[in-house]
């Protein structure tokens, strides 16, 4: 099992406040995990001999070689994309990717300044409709939406408040129906890769306690799907931001959306730490057959720096060991190295 593969919020796509000081945002302790781990000798060989993870507002901080880096990591956001584009494509679905960060005023950091016309771009370029939130965020400091001073991830009040923000999007897409679906023999057991049918109180070590339940089908949700569906169904993938720890189930934004969208089954397919691959991996592997006909990513500026190798090496859904590229390995010894 991984206490901290899931249940650890990604220094890069969770970082609220200066880049220069940030609070604390990693979720642990837990008294049960959330997601089983996979041993793999050369994943841990990597992680072993590569342990530091930068920031994504440190990698453009790293002069030329950062900036070649930070360019590659878009890259393969770009290609990432592109295949959960193709993936959906396949479904006869509709993809919609959400800019969301919690990060506001002082707290913006250079990566989420940098990344969000990156994202508007590649999402121009894949032909996929864009909404970035940040900028109806910004009226609200990082206090009034989220757990500061103690985490950085969504309050129940920010839970609300982002909860409206996706109400148009849904709105606007009621009559989007995909044409692909799945015998019981072709169908996977599980949609999600959270383990199925959890029942547990957790607090992350932080003292904010929360009840995390999931269905028998690895989602954040109490029922499970059933089939032939009846209703519309909208799957939500995404990272922490969208698994909301420190939030009990129905305290949760897309809790709170199924409530008010009852003619429709909204589905939580969010995990701490996952990234654009991630998301394209589970769709193609697992969700697919959950037979989504609007998919809604969640993704952040800072998930464009999840892309560096010791990140990957960390938390990838894949769980095999990325080497690094020169540029990669250059900044690494930069960053990290010629320090020691």
């Amino acid at each position: 099992m991984r206490n901290l593969l899931l249940l650890l919020c990604c220094i890069s796509s969770l970082a609220i406040g200066c880049a220069e000081k940030k609070p604390s945002i990693e979720v642990t302790d837990s008294p049960k995990e959330a997601v089983s781990e996979e041993t793999n000798a050369e994943r841990e060989a990597a992680l072993n001999t590569y342990p530091d993870v930068p920031e994504a507002s440190t990698i453009l901080k790293g002069g030329d070689t950062g900036v070649a880096v930070y360019n590659l990591l878009s890259q393969r956001y770009t290609e990432s994309l592109m295949t959960l584009k193709r993936e959906t494509d396949a479904l006869g679905a509709k993809l919609v990717l959400t800019i969301l960060c919690p990060e506001t005023g002082e707290a913006i950091t250079a990566s989420t300044r940098k990344g969000i016309p990156v994202i508007m771009e590649t999402a121009k370029k894949a032909g996929v409709d864009v909404y970035d939130f940040t900028t109806p965020l910004a009226k609200y400091s990082p206090q009034q939406i989220t757990q500061m001073p103690i985490d950085g991830h969504w309050s129940a009040d920010g839970s609300k408040i982002v909860a409206d923000l996706y109400k148009p999007i849904i709105a606007a897409n009621a009559a989007v129906k995909a044409t692909k679906t799945f015998t019981e023999a072709e169908r996977a057991k599980t949609f999600g890769d959270l383990d199925p049918n959890q029942d547990a109180a957790l607090d992350g070590g932080k003292g904010i306690p929360y009840q995390l339940v999931t269905n028998s089908q690895g989602l954040r949700m109490k029922e499970s799907l059933t089939f032939p569906k009846a209703k519309q169904r909208i799957l939500f993938l995404g990272d922490s931001q969208l698994y909301s720890p420190f939030l009990d189930n129905g305290q949760i934004f897309t809790s709170l959306l199924q409530q008010q969208f009852p003619d429709k089954e909204l589905i939580n397919a969010g995990v701490v730490g996952y990234t654009m691959d991630d998301f394209a991996g589970l769709l193609a592997q697992k969700a697919k057959y959950a037979e989504p006909d609007l998919i809604i990513v969640v993704t952040n500026p800072n998930d464009i720096g999840d892309f560096y190798f010791t990140q990957r090496n960390k938390m990838s859904r894949s769980k095999k060991a990325f080497a690094p590229v020169p540029t990669e390995l250059a900044l690494y010894r930069q960053l990290f190295e010629a320090k020691k």
